[in-house]
């Protein structure tokens, strides 16, 4: 912090006041909600749904290798 300017300092302050600023919700509370819209949703993604895969007209047809 010693090579920083009093502008730079300024702003930094200002950065970390309007963070104070932000309405954080617990993890304990947001993870299951995450976690039930993940499970509701299941049906609906095509990745997980082989149904709705086999409509996509863009889906590839080769294997994906992993180097």
């Amino acid at each position: 912090m010693d090579e920083l300017d009093e502008t730079q300092l300024n702003a930094h302050v200002e950065s970390l006041k309007q963070q104070l600023g932000y309405n954080r919700e617990k993890t304990s509370v947001s993870i299951p909600e995450l976690a039930t819209w993940i499970e509701e949703k299941m049906a609906e993604d095509p990745f997980l749904n082989p149904d709705i895969l086999k409509e996509n007209p863009w889906v590839e047809t080769g294997k994906c290798v992993v180097l």
